[in-house]
């Protein structure tokens, strides 16, 4: 049972991948038959050119390609000043305002000595309870669940 259960996995696993190879092969002949087709009206566009003068046909050929092709030249872009001021391009500063801090200054009190002498503050001596051992503490209900 279990080896005709493998053999079905095996079988469905190949056939999954045949349909795959078999669909990608599909879309790449469907794509190349675009690429095909646009250079078969080009090969019409040629065919339908007048060619009442006898000529060579690699010139007329030639002649067809340089029509289509344009040679166009683009200004050169100038610099603006509106395109340097960083206020045009900043759409949050109008939300935020940016405080500034004053300056510290030294006041008296900081420097005088009596302020800070250790001897000066009275330290209360911390007692502590010692420590208790609790019934739940110890409790086998609540630590062996």
């Amino acid at each position: 049972m279990k080896t005709k259960n493998n053999v079905q996995k095996a079988t469905t696993r190949l056939l999954v991948l045949g349909i795959i190879l078999v669909v990608f092969n599909l879309s790449v002949h469907a794509q190349m038959s675009g690429k095909s087709s646009s250079v078969a009206f080009n090969l019409i566009a040629f065919a339908m050119v007048d060619n009442s003068v006898e000529s060579n046909s690699s010139s007329v050929e030639a002649d067809v390609y340089v029509a289509n092709f344009e040679e166009e030249a683009e200004e050169a872009l100038k610099l603006e000043d509106w395109m340097t001021d960083l206020a045009s391009f900043d759409v949050y500063s109008q939300y935020f305002q940016f405080e500034q801090e004053e300056a510290l200054e030294v006041e008296e009190w900081m420097i005088d000595e009596t302020t800070f002498n250790h001897w000066s503050f009275q330290f209360a001596e911390e007692n502590e309870s010692p420590l208790e051992l609790e019934d739940w503490m110890t409790s086998d209900v609540i630590w062996n669940r």
